[in-house]
């Protein structure tokens, strides 16, 4: 079953988003949701009140808002995907709860808290678990809620964070009229989608050209306007706080499904130029501190806007079906994500930075977080990355393939992987993905079909990749273009393989102050530094922690921008459980670098960069650099030095 298809009403998405379970993780990819499901996320509700058992979602007397939804958000994919008996179980109580809390005229959840905010995560949630389950009571109990809010959302609209963030109801909308085709749900969609902030507004004339602190003063206003409300509206709160915008990103593709106005379309696009250009950091994610805060590589990042950022991207994936989405997608994922998480995934930081040189308790430049925020913990500055985390990864897995209109298969994103859903006529198909993508570059699919069956089978090439090798039973066919979808149509025979090698070579990206970023096809390197960690609070496996440096961090590389291949050698290696280790990395940069001696910490993180590119005269070093996501202490911008330059 596909989620969208075309209708007189609206428009078609260029792939059909396959259901929950559909796609399986392989390989490396499967041991981050086994992390998972050993990790913070298989126990929060142990360890952490405003999900425990008092949760206002599961009938008690404690936290009745967001954390619960946000919870299920994560924990029912990453049950279902695992096939958990223990995490299901646990899944099972919410929505027990939350089916059998609908009232008759069909509102549902904590009584005493009517904000439409987070019923539309938990209707989020309602829709990964009718998909692995294909529970009858959800489309009826779902129907019966969006009756209920097309009646009242006229006298009770949208305010405060459903205002910023409808377009997850609209998403849930559209999912629904896909099963239904009840004309009603498009009716409440168009009223959902007026009642919200305009995001597309918001970037097409995008506003917020440099950091929030340039325009609002956010500690000096919160003492001269104690109104919530009040100080909202006045700093225009809601437009550039990062999670917010994260989730806006998916609004002009919902609003383009249902207008069809190539306005909407070009307002994506713009978002994230807007958001790059402005915002931007080397791991393809943009900055906020809570707000948009420049390109400054010592801001942080929320990690609720990474998780919510590439769910936006699945959307824009799905709707417009471009292979750049696609690589914007593994670049946070891969980067991004694993940054913020140990190794073990016991604990989160609030902010990651791009050059993260020192973690602790202490104050930083950050524009309204607090001292704890980069602390790796259970809940370090404020509990919504502790509860909203956990959905990363399973969507990540669910959104790897795609069906197409015409009935055929998309490989969007790699990853270890199986896909098994029917094609064009209705055959049963699975394809194995075997592969050590991204830290390797081949990707091997076998067809497993019960009878021979003709369907397209279509592969991105990224664009990042200009000499892509595609065989077809150890037959080479013509080489694939970049940032485009390479077509294989024929009939296929139980066994037929397909072995996509998507060479990597080292590029440079340029970033704050003409720093460069280091990158091998989707993986951004960053300098390994020697990693202490030091306990600061609570009960291992989940307790707080600083990580200070036991090696120098204040390196500029020595690069040639022209031929930066010619700088590192890189070595390869076996992809072990957890690739994400900085100490057993499988592939490595190794290159040249000195020391810059007045580049120093400033307010606890790495200081003001200097201007690149810069000069040296001290000796030459020998340094490793190591996949973003393992290095939980980097410098991932780096000054660098022109190769060849003495002083």
């Amino acid at each position: 079953m596909a989620t969208l298809t075309d209708t007189h009403n609206l428009a078609a998405t260029a792939f059909l988003e396959l259901p929950l379970g559909t796609v399986q993780p392989e390989g490396w990819l499967r041991n981050q949701l086994v992390m998972q499901a050993d990790g913070l996320t298989g126990h929060l509700d142990e360890i952490w009140e405003p999900v425990g058992p008092n949760s206002g979602w599961l009938g008690g007397p404690g936290d009745n808002w967001e954390r619960g939804p946000y919870y299920c958000d994560g924990l029912i994919p990453l049950a279902y995907l695992l096939g958990n008996a223990r995490l299901i179980r646990k899944a099972e109580n919410w929505i027990e709860w939350t089916l059998n809390s609908q009232t008759a005229e069909g509102n549902f959840g904590p009584p005493d808290n009517l904000d439409w905010w987070p019923r539309m995560v938990m209707l989020k949630a309602l829709v990964q678990y009718y998909e692995a389950t294909r529970d009858v009571r959800v489309i009826p109990f779902m129907t019966r809620y969006f009756r209920y809010q097309a009646e009242a959302l006229p006298r009770r609209p949208l305010e405060n964070w459903g205002w910023a963030r409808g377009a997850e109801n609209v998403y849930c909308t559209y999912w629904l009229y896909s099963i239904t085709r009840d004309e009603s749900l498009l009716s409440l969609a168009e009223l959902t989608l007026t009642q919200m902030l305009d995001w597309t507004d918001v970037f097409t004339g995008f506003p917020f050209v440099r950091p929030t602190g340039f325009y609002y003063d956010a500690i000096g206003l919160t003492k001269a306007i104690p109104s919530r409300e009040e100080f909202a509206r006045l700093t225009n709160y809601h437009a550039h706080h990062v999670v917010n915008v994260a989730m806006g990103i998916k609004n002009p593709a919902l609003h383009y499904l249902f207008r069809g106005d190539r306005r909407y379309r070009d307002a994506a696009d713009l978002a994230i130029h807007n958001l790059t250009k402005h915002h931007g950091q080397v791991a393809g994610i943009f900055t906020g501190d809570e707000h948009l805060s420049g390109r400054n590589p010592s801001q942080g990042t929320e990690l609720c806007a990474v998780v919510e950022y590439m769910f936006s991207l699945h959307i824009l994936l799905k709707t417009f079906g471009e292979a750049k989405y696609a690589d914007l997608l593994e670049k946070v994922a891969y980067n991004a994500l694993p940054a913020t998480l140990t190794k073990d995934l016991t604990a989160h930081q609030y902010d990651q930075q791009a050059n993260q040189v020192l973690v602790s308790l202490a104050k930083r430049n950050w524009y309204d977080n607090n001292d704890e925020a980069n602390l790796f913990g259970l809940e370090p500055n404020f509990g919504c990355c502790t509860a909203n985390m956990h959905q990363g990864w399973p969507k990540f897995v669910k959104n790897l393939w795609f069906a197409t209109p015409e009935g055929g298969l998309v490989a969007a994103v790699y990853a270890p992987s199986s896909v098994t859903t029917r094609v064009g006529n209705g055959t049963l198909v699975t394809i194995t993905e075997t592969t050590e993508y991204p830290f390797h570059d081949r990707i091997d699919l076998t067809v497993h079909v019960p009878e021979p069956t003709a369907f397209p089978l279509h592969l991105r090439i990224p664009h990042w990749c200009d000499n892509a090798e595609i065989e077809v039973n150890n037959a080479a066919l013509p080489q694939g273009q970049a940032g485009t979808y390479y077509r294989i149509a024929r009939r296929w025979q139980d066994g037929d393989t397909v072995r996509l090698t998507l060479p990597m070579k080292v590029t440079t990206s340029a970033w704050f102050q003409n720093s460069a970023g280091i990158e091998r096809g989707p993986l951004v390197f960053a300098l390994r530094i020697k990693e202490r960690w030091q306990k600061l609070r609570g009960a291992e496996p989940f307790a707080d922690w600083e990580v200070h440096p036991d090696s120098p961090w204040n390196y500029a590389l020595l690069l040639n921008p022209e031929r930066p291949g010619d700088c590192f050698s890189v070595e390869t290696g076996a992809v072990p459980f957890q690739p994400y280790d900085s100490s057993a990395s499988p592939v490595v940069l190794k290159g040249k670098a000195r020391r810059l001696k007045d580049w120093g910490l400033e307010q606890n993180s790495a200081g003001t960069l200097p201007m690149s590119p810069v000069t040296s005269e001290d000796a030459d070093e020998n340094v490793e650099l190591v996949p973003y996501g393992a290095a939980k202490l980097r410098i991932a911008e780096f000054p660098w030095i022109a190769a060849g330059v003495k002083g």
